[in-house]
């Protein structure tokens, strides 16, 4: 299959650290983070900066959308802050490998879980080169978790209906095509409580590249 044009995986901790602070974000900072469209690009930043240690942010829920819908103020000139030193810590097992995947196949304590539609997990549509999902995973897409409307979130209690099989387990494994859909997800998990949840980073981009890994067709 053809190589991804783009790819949005992990920047290195230096990489993200001097972004960070070229954008005045330091310790003690507090950090909202919003988008145009459906969270999903607010909540991969958002992973992002817990991935290196970053706890002093949220996502704005319903992003622009939302906040012109309420007739808040909005500014036209370009803003800035202060550059600051922004101190990378990394945590571990927030985001996870095609090896990691492989070893959660088949893994009673571990949920893998497409955040992409319903037809790609079915293999209708073809993406990423091969079509199908990750064996073993269940579908709950990213875009069932917002009120298609609004663009904001579910209310908890029906998220908490709509995710009760992922939520019963010990350890949930979210994907997609490449890091985006599965973040927004996992924000939603963590919101509901759990505390064990990571991202697979390279998503069906990377898992189709390689025609030794396995695809599942169906719901």
């Amino acid at each position: 299959p053809r190589r991804p044009r783009r790819t949005f995986t992990l920047p290195t901790a230096e990489q993200f650290a001097a972004e960070m602070g070229r954008l005045g974000v330091t310790d003690g900072t507090e950090v909202v983070v919003y988008d145009a469209r459906e969270n999903m690009w607010a909540a991969r930043l958002w992973w992002l900066l817990r991935v290196f240690g970053f706890r002093d942010a949220a996502v704005l829920d319903g992003g622009w959308a939302a906040w012109r819908r309420a007739g808040n103020p909005i500014c036209s000139r370009r803003c800035g802050y202060e550059p600051a030193t922004f101190v990378a810590r990394p945590s571990s097992g927030l985001i996870v490998s095609k090896r990691d995947v492989l070893d959660a196949i088949g893994d009673p304590d571990v949920c893998l879980v497409n955040a992409l539609g319903r037809r790609q997990h079915r293999g209708e549509l073809n993406e990423y080169g091969r079509p199908g999902h990750i064996p073993g995973s269940v579908n709950v897409t990213a875009w069932e978790v917002l009120d298609r409307e609004t663009q904001q979130y579910r209310p908890l209690s029906e998220l908490r209906r709509k995710t009760a099989a992922v939520l019963d387990h010990k350890r949930v494994i979210t994907y997609c095509g490449g890091g985006i859909a599965s973040a927004s997800l996992a924000l939603v998990l963590t919101r509901l409580g759990h505390q064990n949840v990571a991202v697979y980073d390279g998503g069906l981009q990377e898992w189709c590249s390689d025609p030794d890994l396995p695809l599942e067709l169906g719901a």
